[in-house]
């Protein structure tokens, strides 16, 4: 019976890591197409930036 509630313990908690790992993983990609496409509208190349 524990070795039971202890995989359910440890399947719901990989399940969690992976829809939170894929959420951040689609904003990241919406972040960088904003960054991109306005990046190219603009001529200006924010992102390109260096400080040197």
């Amino acid at each position: 019976m524990i070795k039971v509630i202890i995989l359910s313990i440890s399947l719901f908690l990989f399940g969690c890591n992976t829809i939170v790992g894929s959420v951040k993983g689609v904003g990241r990609d919406f972040k960088a197409a904003t960054v991109y496409t306005r990046d190219a509208f603009t001529g200006n190349p924010i992102s390109d930036e260096s400080g040197n």
